[in-house]
């Protein structure tokens, strides 16, 4: 695999995107993508997802790409490259509408049949790309067009989310057992989203409660909690700041489904806080830690920080990686405005500490990062 470390930012976005796309394609399952990989020869990739990878790296960094690139760059290094070029302008500007001839001079080396080859390829790659913006175009024309209905949807999304809230808060204070109050909860969750028009697909499987381990998960919206509390196979034990526990609502909320409150700040703090976490999972319960700590309106994964890999390395316990796709565009960070969509929560296999010494919580931690990033499609710097 590439080392990202001596790679720029630019190099490491442009290799996100590639690795994004083929997740989606299901290929590159060895992880084995680096500058260099020939994304068709090696890896499979077909000239539609290669016009996908276009449009979204063109989003990234903001430039405009000749339809020519996919004749020239068979590599993420050559994508890179007229990146680069197009940023520096050495390219011939391009009108996105415009359709243009094919080039018809060629060197004498190329014969006639692969100059028609090209042709035929270039055509091909202009009509997907036209038809793709004229998609968008529409998709966007409808959406500015519909306020109406968007406002009317977040309006019917809050009056069923306030009764689900107040409904949430009460099973709190009742006096239930924790089972009990977990499965209403649960219920009242399902039937909340499949009233908001919300999917999650979960794939792959907890460990059972008898072998409890951490369990890390990415954070990219304010509804990874309750998809994880819900969805997820095995009760979760919730890892919070104790900033929240106080809170009217939300504090009572999480401390009546059996949230544990930590203190994220000076080390002798933290030391307590992962004897709190050690005892959790000593009672036999999983403990769930978003290792970002907070959620970003940047797309792509945050630092993480030691604690939930501490805590594991000290109970001997496996980290099992966990990535969450879709609840971004549910519920944007910053928005209070929720949109239909389908969340998929995916397990992976279970990282094991490999020692105790801080090295090999380092050593995890960017192993479960890494994990992670594969799961939920995305990576950041």
């Amino acid at each position: 695999m590439t080392n990202e470390s001596t790679m720029s930012g630019d190099e490491q976005l442009l290799l996100r995107d590639v690795r994004a796309l083929l997740d989606q394609l299901q290929l590159d399952r060895d992880h084995s993508l680096t500058l260099q990989s020939k994304l068709t020869d090696d890896l499979g990739v077909d000239s539609l997802a290669l016009v996908e990878l276009c449009d979204q790296l063109e989003r990234t960094f903001d430039v405009s790409l000749p339809d020519e690139v996919f004749l020239t760059a068979s590599t993420p290094q050559q994508w890179f490259d007229a990146v680069v070029a197009a940023r520096a302008g050495t390219s011939a500007p391009r009108d996105a509408n415009r359709i243009e001839e094919p080039v018809t001079h060629t060197p004498h080396s190329m014969s006639e049949r692969s100059l028609a080859a090209s042709k035929r390829i270039t055509s091909f790659i202009r009509a997907a790309r036209h038809a793709r913006r004229t998609r968008a175009r529409e998709g966007a024309s409808r959406q500015l067009s519909d306020p109406v209905g968007s406002m009317l949807y977040s309006l019917y999304a809050w009056l069923l989310l306030v009764p689900f809230a107040v409904s949430i808060w009460l099973l709190a204070v009742l006096p239930l057992s924790r089972a009990r109050r977990r499965d209403a909860g649960r219920a009242v969750a399902r039937f909340t989203c499949r009233a908001l028009g919300l999917s999650v697909e979960v794939e792959g499987e907890m460990p059972d409660t008898e072998h409890p381990c951490v369990i890390a998960a990415n954070h990219s919206s304010f509804v990874d909690g309750l998809v994880l509390y819900v969805f997820l196979d095995q009760p979760v034990t919730f890892v919070a700041s104790t900033d929240m526990e106080h809170q009217f609502l939300l504090g009572r909320i999480m401390k009546g489904f059996g949230c544990v409150f930590v203190d994220r700040g000076r080390a002798e703090r933290s030391a307590t806080s992962v004897e709190i976490l050690k005892s959790t999972i000593r009672s036999g319960h999983h403990v769930l830690i978003f290792p970002e700590g907070s959620i970003s309106a940047r797309p792509g994964l945050r630092v993480f920080h030691l604690g939930a890999f501490e805590t594991a390395a000290s109970s001997n316990c496996p980290v099992v990686p966990v990535g969450i796709r879709g609840s971004r565009d549910v519920l944007r960070p910053g928005s209070f405005r929720p949109h239909r969509g389908a969340m998929r929560v995916v397990v992976g296999e279970p990282v094991m500490p490999a020692g105790n010494e801080f090295t090999d919580r380092v050593s995890m931690r960017d192993e479960v990062r890494d994990a992670i990033a594969h799961l939920c499609g995305e990576d950041g710097p």
